[in-house]
Formats: structure tokens, sequence, C-alpha cells
């Protein structure tokens, strides 16, 4: 799927403003690694009400995540026995980290880079390609709570009042300055049920 029909923003500004929405949105979900848990996006932004409608289908069923599907493994320099994992995407570190120390104890994890892990074993040779299959649990509230965060990087600034639905078919926020009026939860709804084809509802 193009990635503009994965993210749509509608708004009463200027297209400027909508196409500066979709950027930060793409840019925020990237970040958090939730591209793949996203299945479609659609923004309903007017800062003049103000309100801020953020609806999206999320997949279902989603295969566990592999470190090389975040990561880059190879084997260190020379000489040294060590295997080196340059890191593609940051929302795993803690999970990652936790399974290197489990299998590998802390004093041989080096990660002094951000975005650089590097394990000290004398299998290395063995080792990468054991590493590049270690599998990164994520459990549906992790996911949850990288989708909130994600909210609040995507939000206005100042949009404090919020109301929110979360399923594992979708989840809705709607946010303003003021208090969330009905019209905007019917929006928001309208919105959703033609992303569902018509089918769920939001009490």
């Amino acid at each position: 799927m193009e990635e503009d029909e994965k993210i749509m923003v509608e708004s009463p500004e200027e297209e400027v403003g909508g196409n500066v929405y979709k950027q930060v949105i793409s840019d925020v979900l990237s970040d958090l690694a939730l591209g793949r848990v996203i299945k479609k996006v659609r923004v309903y932004v007017d800062v003049t009400e103000p309100v801020f409608i953020f609806v999206a289908l999320r997949h279902t069923g989603l295969a566990s995540v592999k470190l090389k599907d975040f990561a880059d493994v190879e084997i260190g320099e020379y000489g040294k026995h060590q295997v080196i994992i340059n890191l593609n995407k940051e929302a795993y570190i803690p999970q990652l980290l936790q399974k290197l120390w489990e299998r590998y104890g802390k004093g041989n994890i080096i990660h002094e880079e951000r975005a650089v892990v590097v394990v000290e074993t004398p299998d290395y040779m063995n080792e990468v390609d054991i590493l590049s299959e270690m599998v990164i649990d994520e459990k549906a509230g992790e996911i949850n709570e990288r989708i909130v965060d994600s909210m609040l990087r995507i939000i206005p600034e100042g949009f404090r009042v919020r109301y929110h639905q979360m399923t594992r078919e979708y989840f809705l926020f709607v946010a303003s300055e003021d208090s969330i009026k009905q019209e905007w939860k019917d929006r928001a709804q309208a919105i959703l049920d033609k992303l569902l084809g018509g089918v769920g509802s939001i009490a």
C-alpha cells in the first residue's frame, strides 16, 4: 500500500497544512516502529474550532518481531570476538537489551552509542546468525503504550482535553483545547465507519 493511501489528512486549512501533519504523522509512526501495527490512518484537524481527530485501523495477528526486522547484525572487527548490532529503529531497545542481558550477561553487552549495541561472545561466528533470528517479544500492552506515545507527539500543542477508544482493530483520539463536543465524536465515528466499511460503533 502506498503511503498516500495509508495516511490521509483532511483540514480546512490550506493544503500545505495538511501535508505538514501528514509528514509529522509518518515520521512519528516510523520513529516508534508502528508501521507494522497501523493499517490505515485518517485525520481531521481544524485549529480554528479547535479539534484534532485521529482514527487508525490496526493489523491483527502480527507476526513476532525479529532482530533482523529492525537492525543490521554483523561480525565485529578482525581479532575481536564481537557481534555488532546497528539499529535502524530505536523503539525496541529496552526489549532488545533485556534479551541480550539474559543470554550473554550485562558485562558482555556494550551500549555506548544509542543506535549501536556490541555483544562480546567467543562463539561470535554462530551467534551472529542466532541473533539475527532472535525474537523480540511484543505484548499488546507495549504496543498500546507506543500508540499513546505517538498520539502525544502528534496532537497539536495545547490540545489537552482528550477522548479516546482503543481496541484490537482500531484506535481513535479526539483532542481539543476545549471540552470535547458530541459533533466531534460523531465525525470521528463517521470516519471510523467508513474505514470499517460501515461496521462498528462507538458508545
